[in-house]
């Protein structure tokens, strides 16, 4: 979840927004652009930015101001990598504030939540999955698309209302938000789970994280 509508501290939003901004810059600049260019990738890759502050406005209120949504990254992430990930979610929250009034001096913050901490963590969890399992397409799939996507959302839901029960102090915390944040994350993993083996299987040219080499070659 992002903090779109509540104003935050200004040390804290300054402190994000530099933060933010330095690390997309460094991502940005090093992406690997050309693997774009691939039959279809490039239009998806902009449809996933589409999507997602669609996804994002169809939420759940909570008590207290907070809202659950799916968060549409972990497939973003599987699909296009980190750095390709990271930027297109970066335009999404741009978009989002953009669309739906969102406090602008939130950005920063909004930008490590939604596109930064997701792509750093989604890479994390491949390169867990890569060098600690069995090298084999299902195991990509499975460890990757459902457990992998479910232990991140679990991990990003958390690290999510934790800042913003933080910054919001005087907000209480719903007694049921866990059982709901664990409900939602399993599924979404069920359904990126599912979209991954579509798009491996029908489009392996979109899911540029799928090497034939390591997960099929010699299996």
């Amino acid at each position: 979840m992002g903090i779109f509508n509540e104003t935050l501290p200004y040390a804290v939003a300054l402190v994000a927004a530099i933060g933010a901004f330095a690390t997309l810059y460094r991502n940005v600049r090093m992406a690997d652009w050309p693997r774009l260019a691939a039959p279809g990738a490039f239009s998806a890759w902009c449809c996933a930015i589409i999507l997602l502050p669609m996804i994002w406005r169809f939420s759940v209120p909570l008590s207290g101001g907070a809202a659950l949504h799916m968060a549409g990254l972990p497939i973003f992430v599987l699909m296009f990598g980190r750095r390709l990930a990271m930027t297109g979610a970066a335009l999404s929250v741009v978009m989002y504030t953009l669309a739906f009034n969102g406090v602008w001096t939130n950005l920063g913050l909004n930008l490590l939540l939604l596109a930064i901490v997701p792509a750093y963590c989604g890479e994390a969890l491949m390169r867990a999955t890569e060098r600690f399992l069995p090298r084999h397409m299902f195991v990509y799939l499975l460890g990757n698309g459902f457990f992998g996507t479910m232990a991140m959302l679990a991990l990003l839901n958390m690290l999510s209302f934790g800042v913003y029960y933080a910054m919001m102090t005087t907000v209480p915390v719903p007694d049921d938000i866990l059982a709901y944040m664990l409900l939602l994350s399993w599924g979404e993993s069920f359904l990126t789970g599912f979209l991954l083996t579509m798009f491996t299987v029908y489009r392996p040219e979109w899911v540029l994280t799928f090497d034939d080499n390591v997960y099929l070659r010699g299996k």
